[in-house]
């Protein structure tokens, strides 16, 4: 019997992807034990009422006080009260999309690989390798927290979400597995990046961060990426694909 997990996620305002999340993982979870830990920062769209009544659901509300970006902390406030020692941590805006998610990266965590997930490129001053497992899918131990695993901004660091974490288990001679980050053709809206899929799991970029973050968006995105252009076009993608009703 494949190991337990506990699915850890942060969402805020983002009814239409924290649904789809639950609704995927319920598809391919398979037949281990499982939990989904979300972390709420405060929505008003109607998320923590559907997510109350879903019965493997397990809702943490976090409100966010302050216009810094707290979203690694929130997270690991959702990794503290988790219930099983293996953690997947999913960006609210990611599924899976096939049963293979966990076998290639959840069912791969032991003594000598302590982290597995979505391997992103990215140089920066602190990260001497050049790449590290991206937040939106990245699978540890949840006894690492604190250790091996930072998933909040380190100060004095030059490091993003899921880095810290990457850079500190290689220096230690741990062992790292990441999958590539691909274009998800599938579901195209004309952006030849984004969205994308990594070892099963689909993330779609920068839509939950527009209602929120538009100018922050636009900035990062030279534009290109719009509600117009990019986020409705993709939801409605979703749910003809998915034949949703929501």
């Amino acid at each position: 019997m494949p190991s337990p997990v506990s699915i850890v996620t942060v969402t805020y305002d983002a009814f239409f992807y924290i649904r789809l999340l639950v609704e995927k993982v319920r598809e391919f979870v398979g037949s281990r034990e499982y939990e989904i830990v979300v972390v709420d920062r405060g929505s008003r769209d109607g998320s923590r009422e559907w997510l109350r009544e879903q019965p493997d659901v397990r809702l943490v509300v976090k409100r966010q006080w302050s216009a810094r970006h707290t979203h690694g902390e929130a997270a690991e406030a959702g990794v503290q009260v988790a219930k099983h020692g293996i953690i997947v941590l999913l960006d609210s805006d990611a599924h899976p999309v096939n049963d293979q998610w966990l076998a290639l990266t959840a069912d791969r965590l032991d003594d000598r690989c302590r982290l597995a997930g979505a391997q992103f490129h990215s140089p920066r001053r602190d990260n001497p390798y050049g790449w590290y497992i991206h937040p939106h899918f990245m699978t540890f131990l949840k006894a690492d927290l604190g250790q091996h695993i930072v998933l909040r901004k380190t100060r004095g660091r030059d490091t993003d979400t899921g880095e810290e974490s990457t850079v500190r288990l290689l220096n230690a001679g741990l062992e790292v597995t990441g999958y590539p980050i691909e274009f998800c053709e599938r579901f195209s809206v004309g952006h030849p990046t984004f969205p994308t899929v990594s070892a099963g799991v689909f993330h779609a970029w920068y839509s939950t961060r527009l209602a929120k973050n538009t100018g922050e968006v636009s900035r990062e995105t030279a534009g290109v990426i719009t509600q117009e252009n990019y986020a409705e076009p993709l939801r409605k993608l979703l749910r003809e694909s998915y034949q949703l009703d929501y």
